[in-house]
């Protein structure tokens, strides 16, 4: 259930000092269990099997919850960032990194406005890179969408792809919706999501870019654009999660402007290769959904 947000007291942000250095520390605040107990390497904060999870939030609370639990049994631990939250998504934040130590909240402590903003501060890819600067340089962390729900066996396993520093893991995404109790599948191809991936954290970070990326219309905003550090460097695995865009409420209205198919209507020559079967199996999609709030 959304948290109970007329009793709730929102605290003032963390300083940026306080918060690196609780980062230092997360790798030895791991409370949770996963495939990343079979591997003894995994417990290595400079291993590709233990990144961080790098997550940013805004009135997300429909998918949030059901989403950083579905990554536990894969990844150890991860900064949530968050801003500007009025639907609960800051209780259910807060909630989970006490329940889980070694996932750090990070309260940005200035508004971000994608249309109009007033200084730099405010602007999207500012606060992007504030979230990504809690994560000790020299690691490894994974781009994680609070609007997908990733299948954790298949993300813990294809994290052993990655072997050099400048190795990139690009995440494919394919989108799915819930009506009227019914899995749909949007009438697109798999593709190759270079907004998602794991990569080291050495020279990376992000720059500003004005696009229209709302997933809405075509207002053009201040939006943000991380240039990864190789594209030879590459690797495309398999499938690993659900993408649920249109479950925000910011977007649900553009839920029609698509065609929609039932799984078993849905073809693609790519499955039982990079997309394993299960991942388009209603009934484990509507079982995953219920966890929606």
């Amino acid at each position: 259930m959304l948290a109970n947000k007329t009793s709730f007291a929102s605290p003032p942000p963390n300083s940026l000092e306080d918060l690196q250095a609780k980062a230092k520390l997360a790798h030895t605040k791991v409370r949770h269990k996963g495939y990343f107990e079979l591997d003894p390497d995994s417990s290595n904060p400079k291993s590709p099997r233990n990144p961080w999870a790098y997550i940013r939030v805004k009135n997300e609370a429909h998918t949030l919850r059901a989403s950083l639990y579905s990554i536990l049994p894969a990844i150890q631990r991860g900064v949530i960032g968050y801003n500007d939250c009025d639907d609960g998504s800051e209780e259910i934040i807060l909630e989970f990194c006490a329940a889980f130590p070694s996932f750090i909240p990070v309260k940005y402590p200035y508004s971000v406005d994608i249309y109009e903003p007033q200084k730099e501060e405010n602007k999207l890819y500012a606060y992007y890179n504030y979230v990504l600067s809690v994560i000790p340089k020299d690691e490894w962390f994974t781009k994680i969408d609070i609007d997908h729900i990733y299948h954790s066996q298949k993300l813990y396993k294809n994290l052993y792809l990655l072997r050099k520093p400048w190795e990139v893991l690009i995440w494919n995404v394919l989108d799915f919706d819930i009506s009227d109790n019914k899995v749909y599948i949007k009438d697109m191809k798999c593709r190759r999501e270079y907004d998602c991936w794991v990569c080291f954290r050495s020279r990376i970070h992000f720059r500003e870019a004005i696009a229209a990326w709302n997933g809405v219309d075509s207002r053009k905003g201040s939006f943000e654009v991380c240039l990864l550090p190789t594209i030879k460097g590459c690797i495309l695995p398999e499938l690993t999660n659900w993408h649920f865009p249109y479950i925000k409420d910011s977007r649900k209205k553009a839920v029609k402007n698509h065609k929609w198919l039932l799984p078993q209507e849905w073809h693609s020559p790519e499955i039982g290769t990079m997309i394993d079967p299960i991942m388009l199996d209603s009934a484990l999609i509507q079982e995953l959904c219920k966890d929606f709030e």
